[in-house]
């Protein structure tokens, strides 16, 4: 026979009686035969899904998974709740994220079909107290979370010290020498420890990582020597042109080297790919400027075809460049001010005057694709943006590729997880590197479940039950076991204080608590927003001297909160 959790009681009587009996009645429910067998069958086969479609065909598994999220009345609807879980996360405009019921984001981050995090458990950072929290900044002009984080560690009253502490949180705490690693007072390293805002970011691909630990030097790289102490950039560098060998010493030859010249270092070595990366960042690049000789231009085939395309004029061969180079230009009658030839005279004037400055190939790269970086998401869409698609060839060596649309579409659709996908069989290593580098498709990739993910889905969907159960003799019972919870969601959703009061008015139970325990008139809810707004906060001020909902959720406090909301159901506020 199955147990079915009850209250004696109502208001702050019933409450009482389940604070003394809550465990002891959670626990004896929870071994009922049907939910234990329940529970039981989703541990042994969630980690089995590796799509929201083997999801949504399984009954059994589903209903767990939504019931864990407050979700159970959704069974049925299963369309919606695919669109939900194949969301894309990283997308503000996607499905889930227009919803107004966090409820279905949470689902959707804790399977992450369509993110390439994957699967996180749901007590991960995107359901904690502090997942609002994503700088520094944003800690520290937020005071009851941040005394939260201090007391957390032991620091209780630090919260003035804005300086030192945005230090202490910004601190890479891998790199041992960092500020807060250098503190003899563990517990501030501790205290960043719980939200790492200075970890090296994590990137999607190569090329993500290229550019923008490139575009970290804002006023460019002076030489081979700047990309080399930067570690970050050097590694993106290393993985984005797939090289082998990446002896510092090696490299810095590499980079140095005039790709220009068929003599050069860079030009002796077999694989095409250090001379990409050298003709990509151009340190060795010839300097036009201090040529006085129009030979050590003619004479020089690669550095001719990139001065000519600078300004845009083709190459007439080289009795016609240098007659353009020598000519007098201030003779109205020299060769280049001829009517036929006056094309060539900014050409020559740069060449006799000051020769602009020359702009990497990297730098004409990044210029093209920042905007565009976190949106680019297919081939497709590489290869018919034809400024972008030029650029990317330049730098791995494929402007020979211009034209081979469909070749190029192929080679970056690939699927990089078969040996014998069309990118890891062709013989052009470079082409293979660009693929790589963009990774439009890595293939199919497991779900890998972290460790704890069904045991605490089976806890949430449990506990849910048992406040259902509960709910059926006393649904004032039933919030007032569930509002510490849906209050920490909504401090979860991070934004400003407005924003949080808003979010409560747009979840029914917390609108019903809150409107019970600040003895809101009936009509309230008719009033327009921004007068229940007001009201709202008037009310929480004068009657809990709080302003942000999140100060509700100190211990004290929510008892004290809790208990007035349970006071006026007794009194027939509700």
């Amino acid at each position: 026979m199955s147990f079915t959790p009850y209250v004696f009681g109502t208001g702050i009587a019933g409450w009482t009686f389940l604070q003394r009996t809550q465990a002891q009645q959670q626990e004896v429910y929870e071994k009922s035969p049907i939910l234990d067998r329940q529970v039981q069958d989703f541990k042994e086969r969630i980690s089995s899904i590796q799509s929201s479609e083997q999801l949504l065909d399984d009954y059994s598994l589903l209903q767990v998974t939504l019931g864990a999220f407050g979700l159970d009345e959704d069974i049925s609807n299963r369309a919606f709740i695919q669109k939900v879980l194949d969301s894309d996360l990283s997308d503000s405009k996607s499905f889930v994220n227009r919803l107004n019921d966090s409820r279905y984001l949470a689902l959707a981050k804790t399977f992450g079909f369509n993110s390439p995090d994957g699967p996180q458990l749901p007590s991960a950072k995107g359901g904690s107290e502090f997942a609002g929290i994503s700088t520094a900044d944003d800690l520290l002009s937020n005071s009851t979370l941040l005394k939260k984080a201090l007391d957390n560690v032991g620091l209780k009253g630090m919260e003035n010290n804005q300086f030192f502490l945005q230090k202490v949180l910004e601190s890479d705490l891998s790199d041992p020498d960092s500020f807060a690693n250098k503190l003899t007072d563990t517990r501030f390293a501790d205290f960043a420890k719980q939200f790492e805002f200075g970890k090296p970011p994590e990137y999607d691909s190569s090329i993500q990582a290229l550019v923008s630990e490139f575009n970290q030097h804002t006023d460019g790289l002076a030489s081979a020597d700047d990309l080399l102490e930067d570690e970050e950039l050097l590694q993106a560098v290393v993985e984005t042109f797939d090289l082998e060998r990446t002896n510092k010493d090696f490299l810095r030859r590499v980079l140095n080297s005039d790709t220009t010249d068929p003599d050069s270092f860079v030009n002796q070595l077999e694989d095409t790919r250090y001379l990409n990366v050298s003709r990509a960042f151009g340190f060795g690049y010839p300097d036009i400027d201090a040529m006085t000789d129009p030979d050590e231009l003619l004479q020089n085939p690669e550095l001719l075809a990139d001065a000519l395309d600078q300004f845009n004029v083709s190459d007439r061969g080289e009795t016609f460049l240098r007659q353009v180079l020598e000519s007098d230009l201030s003779d109205p009658n020299s060769f280049v001010n001829q009517p036929d030839n006056i094309a060539y005279y900014d050409f020559a004037e740069a060449f006799q005057g000051t020769w602009p400055d020359h702009v990497s190939k990297m730098q004409v790269f990044s210029n093209e694709i920042t905007e565009k970086l976190d949106s680019l998401s297919s081939a497709t869409e590489l290869v018919f943006d034809l400024s972008l698609f030029e650029a990317s060839l330049d730098i791995f060596g494929l402007s020979h590729r211009d034209s081979d649309f469909n070749v190029m579409i192929k080679t970056l659709d690939s699927d990089l997880s078969s040996e014998i996908s069309y990118a890891n069989l062709h013989h052009d290593n470079n082409m293979k590197a660009m693929a790589y580098a963009f990774s439009f498709n890595k293939g199919e990739v497991a779900q890998d479940y972290p460790d704890g993910f069904a045991d605490e889905l089976a806890d949430l969907y449990t506990t849910r039950q048992f406040e259902i159960e509960i709910g059926n003799s006393d649904p004032n019972m039933r919030l007032a076991l569930a509002l510490e919870r849906e209050l920490q969601a909504v401090a979860d959703e991070g934004g400003s204080e407005n924003a949080h009061w808003y979010n409560i008015m747009g979840s029914p139970p917390l609108r019903t608590v809150f409107e019970t325990a600040l003895a809101l008139p009936s009509g309230f809810g008719q009033l327009d927003l921004e007068r229940q707004l007001v009201e709202m906060k008037d009310r929480a001020f004068s009657s809990f001297g709080i302003t942000h909902p999140a100060d509700l959720l100190e211990p004290d406090m929510l008892d004290q909160f809790r208990r007035r909301f349970l006071l006026m159901t007794d009194l027939g506020g509700f």
